[in-house]
């Protein structure tokens, strides 16, 4: 029975008869090579009623996971799927279904959100679904990052993407949502590397390690962890600098090769404009709000003489610092840093095409090339027009992205990036934010390559994706090609820099040739992706001549999927259990909820504390949530999204399913801060050195101050005694003893975090070379400060 009742300040839909969730739990196996993963995840589903079922559930996957195998075990039966035309996976599932017979169908809703439905799951039985895909690994800070997405965060849907024929990506996005749901995550990682393995750590759950020169296995210290953040795995090996290659052999004889760059590009930073577009909707409220700050902190602090910035904040409205870029100089320095530090989760729902609409505006003719900076967690429905709308001004504008929270959407912050020619970097709750910034800042700073290709040498070769994706220093370039003839050669990526062509190479031995589909698999999915993110594909509205280009797009990623048994937009897995005895009665729908994401909009910690409050929903509720996409049952004291609509093919009888009970204050309290403590062991800078780099000034420089004096550890008066004699202006002689005293105490004390930096340690050096002073000695101000320093 479904009520609608009105409480205070709101209305909401609800279950007055609980069903019990038939998701008993999610177990996870991965193996990660030097270059890839292979993951397999399994879903254990009971119906525990006295009726057939169907059970519906969503759930995230790598963003760039390349869905390879599905297969269902029930009773004993093994059913393996196929994968189908979407509409002909769905007609064969819907007529299993009328059948009585079993039906099984994995479908993606976007490229990180799939939909596994189990139709007619008799009662007292059970089913185990296992799913396999391949993903690319990322390269960060000299190390690997992999990350298992485990929930799909409540997602903001503009007004058109509320409407529309069919179920729309409001209720597509956004399952029933629980405080905590009564399945588990069981997980393993083997690692077998090249090199050795130096450090495996996890910034989100507390991880058992057994380490063997290039072998690791991981698991999770606890059985059944909660499905409430990202499982994130950091990993230190050698050999990942080395560029290399993998050719393999499928079972028809067809060849497929990969080749990774890790490109060192010369430090050349060059002023540019720079646009800080900041999510400041009710979903960033808590420490993702703060990890924004203070990244868009350091932000500002590493912008470089010459450079002009602004900074919108974005919501239901969007809101600019500066009618126009400013200057970078002391003064727009402090108004920034002023405004940055008073900044709040409180405007609202996540609009965020129109605010990056305003970002990508043709700057003024200042001869400054624009860089878009977008700090957010990601959590809005409409991707595919924000990264068309990138895509569409990517010859105007770079866009670099930080993802922040626990549960960010890989696919709209890598997309954004992808799209506008830049990276993506991810903040995970408790991690360090600084050599994230600074890597960011080195290549945002940097000037682009162009005209970036592949010369396969002898090798006949489709390339995939066809286009070289933007190349950076630091990072992993991946390219795949479908070798059709040639022999062996030398794989070079050739480009402009500005001082001049560069090349890279990497030798390709028949020799090592193996046997497998994997980078097959990989090479088809980035075409795939390349497809799907066309401007083609994603803008086909309108013209007769764009929607036949759309269905050129649409036909080739058919093709690759039923070729290579992929998962996409346009092709779904389905396997048909056929049955002697064909299940009879009223199916019920069971829409499985997912837990919350930890610390999602601030709520964990605050809701848990004040939901019993009188007017609690005005305080925190109306602040925090994002009114416009979604509905609110408060039975359970918390703000929830409106449950997903039936399906057309929704049998009748169904009845919704009452959202989990909600933890208690002290489960919740220990929750949240169980994802503060779960975080790597990372060398960390000592506690002076943000005090110090607080007080830079915007053209790189320090002044003689107390509080320079106080971080160095001599009184005002010894540091302005030590400059007596030194010749040139005397501001300019204080100062240059300032900066100098600054980077002497960096690099005596601050040496294990340098690549933290590195950039405002450049921009004072540069400050200090070209001073009009000396020091009274002569020599070199640096030699005067940490001769002083050290006596």
């Amino acid at each position: 029975m479904i009520e609608l009742t009105a409480p205070a300040a709101r209305s909401g839909l609800f279950t007055t008869q609980a069903a019990a969730v038939p998701l008993a739990g999610v177990a996870i196996d991965a193996e990660i090579s030097s270059f890839c993963a292979r993951v397999s995840v399994a879903q254990r589903y009971v119906n525990l009623e006295a009726n057939p079922i169907e059970a519906v559930y969503v759930f995230p996957l790598d963003e760039g996971a390349a869905v390879c195998g599905f297969e269902a075990i029930i009773d004993g039966t093994h059913v393996v799927g196929e994968v189908k035309e979407r509409d002909e996976a769905f007609k064969m599932y819907d007529e299993a279904m009328e059948r009585g017979d079993g039906g099984f169908l994995l479908d993606e809703e976007r490229p990180d959100v799939f939909q596994a439905s189990v139709g007619n799951l008799p009662p007292g039985k059970e089913v185990l679904l296992k799913l396999t895909y391949v993903t690319e690994l990322t390269v960060e800070g000299g190390g690997l990052r992999f990350a298992i997405p485990t929930t799909v965060s409540p997602r903001y849907a503009p007004s058109q993407d509320r409407v529309g024929v069919g179920r729309p990506d409001s209720e597509a996005l956004n399952p029933p949502v629980a405080w905590r749901v009564p399945y588990g995550l069981d997980l393993s990682v083997r690692l077998a590397m090249p090199g050795a393995i130096t450090r495996v750590a996890s910034p989100s759950h507390p991880v058992s390690v057994t380490m063997n020169g290039s072998e690791a296995t991981v698991a999770l210290s606890q059985r059944d962890a909660a499905l409430d953040r990202d499982f994130v795995l950091s990993v230190e090996t050698a050999g990942l600098d080395t560029p290399q290659a993998w050719v393999e052999r499928d079972e028809d004889g067809s060849q497929a090769i990969a080749v990774a760059f890790a490109p060192k590009l010369p430090q050349a930073s060059r002023p540019a404009e720079v646009v800080f577009l900041v999510d400041r909707s009710g979903s960033m409220g808590g420490t993702s709000i703060e990890e924004a700050r203070n990244a868009l902190q350091l932000c500002l602090r590493s912008m470089i003489a010459g450079c002009r910035f602004n900074i919108i904040g974005f919501g239901s409205s969007h809101r600019a610092l500066f009618r126009r870029s400013r200057p970078y100089d002391d003064s727009s320095l402090s108004e920034a840093s002023a405004h940055v530090a008073a900044m709040a989760a409180d405007l609202g729902g996540t609009e965020l095409l129109p605010a990056l609409e305003l970002a990508l505006k043709p700057a003024g003719k200042d001869g400054l090339a624009r860089q878009v900076v977008i700090l957010t967690d990601g959590q809005v429905t409409n991707t595919d027009a924000c990264i068309a709308l990138a895509k569409e001004h990517a010859a105007e504008a770079r866009i670099f992205t930080f993802g922040i929270g626990a549960g960010a959407s890989h696919h709209l912050v890598k997309g954004l990036a992808r799209a506008g020619g830049g990276t993506a970097e991810f903040i995970y709750p408790g991690e360090r934010i600084e050599p994230k910034v600074v890597r960011q800042f080195g290549r945002l700073l940097s000037p682009s390559l162009t005209d970036a290709r592949m010369d396969w040498g002898g090798l006949a070769v489709t390339q995939a994706p066809s286009a070289v994706p933007q190349v950076f220093a630091g990072g992993r370039l991946l390219v795949y090609g479908f070798i059709t003839a040639g022999a062996a050669a030398t794989a070079r990526l050739t480009a402009e820099s500005p001082s001049g062509p560069i090349s890279f190479e990497v030798p390709l031995d028949p020799a090592n040739v193996r046997p497998g589909r994997t980078v097959a698999t990989l090479g088809a999915r980035a075409r795939i992706r390349e497809l799907e993110e066309s401007s083609e594909w994603i803008s086909a509205r309108g013209s007769r001549q764009a929607h036949r280009r759309a269905n050129a797009a649409a036909q080739e990623v058919i093709a690759l999927g039923l070729r290579y048994g992929l998962v996409s937009r346009e092709t779904s897995y389905v396997a048909i259990e056929r049955r002697e005895t064909p299940v009879i009665g009223d199916v019920k729908l069971r829409q499985i909820p997912v837990a919350l994401t930890t610390g999602w909009g601030g709520l964990l910690p605050e809701v848990a504390a004040m939901r019993n409050m009188p007017g609690w929903w005005g305080q925190v509720g109306a602040a925090v949530c994002e009114e416009p996409s979604f509905d609110y049952r408060l039975s359970g004291g918390m703000p929830m999204p409106r449950a997903a609509s039936p399906s057309a093919r929704q049998p009748k009888g169904m009845v919704a399913q009452e959202p989990a009970e909600e933890p208690t204050r002290s489960e919740t309290r220990s929750l949240f801060h169980a994802a503060r403590r779960s975080r790597s062991a990372e060398a960390a800078p000592p506690p002076a050195m943000h005090t110090l780099v607080a007080l830079q000034r915007a053209d790189g420089s320090w002044e003689l101050t107390r509080e320079l004096a106080d971080v160095v550890g001599r009184s005002l008066q010894e540091l302005e005694s030590a400059i007596a004699g030194a010749t040139g202006d005397a501001g300019d002689v204080r100062k240059a003893w300032a900066t100098a005293l600054a980077l002497a105490w960096l690099r005596t004390h601050a040496r294990p975090v340098e690549q933290e930096w590195a950039l405002l340690a450049a921009k004072a050096q540069a400050w200090v070379d070209r001073a009009g002073a000396a020091p009274a000695r002569g020599g070199a101000w640096i030699d005067a400060a940490a001769d002083f320093l050290r006596g």
